[in-house]
């Protein structure tokens, strides 16, 4: 059993924020909603005007280029100035990874949305036991770990 106070602080730690944006782009593209949230805690904290030295934007921290493509995926029109808009990145991001899920199982999806979907192509057809790389070993098992916290907590 669970502390309250063991609660509230993992409930600071793993926020539940931008529920109406995440649940309506989960049901529109048949993501599930605790990965989605798991991405999200992963990539940036919960921090919408997140930026990181590449040029990955927002929540669910996208590349523009992912984003125009997601863009293109969701039939939605691209505007850059807009990527760090909760709703909009969102709803890119859920595009993307549906189309990752499409492609691939959910452990090599969330690889792809780390590492790019070639690299894990490339992966699969080596039939490599482990990611090559340890930035995408790591980030599938924060998702996975930050899931869990998820499922668990409802």
């Amino acid at each position: 059993m669970i502390t309250v106070g063991a609660y509230f602080l993992l409930r600071v730690r793993y926020p539940v924020k931008y529920t109406s944006e995440i649940v309506a782009a989960c049901n529109e593209f048949g993501v599930d909603e605790k990965l989605v949230r798991a991405v999200i805690w992963t990539e940036s904290k919960y921090r919408k005007n997140a930026e990181s030295k590449a040029g990955a934007k927002g929540l669910m921290q996208l590349m523009p280029s992912t984003a125009r493509f997601s863009a293109g995926l969701c039939g939605e029109e691209f505007d850059e100035s807009e990527m760090k808009e909760p709703r909009v990145n969102i709803r890119l991001g859920v595009c993307y990874l549906a189309y990752l899920l499409n492609k691939f199982d959910e452990k090599n999806a969330v690889a792809a949305y780390n590492a790019g979907e070639g690299n894990v192509k490339k992966w699969i057809e080596e039939s490599r036991d482990e990611y090559p790389f340890k930035e995408t070993r790591d980030y599938v098992k924060r998702v996975y770990s930050a899931k869990k916290i998820y499922v668990y907590f409802g």
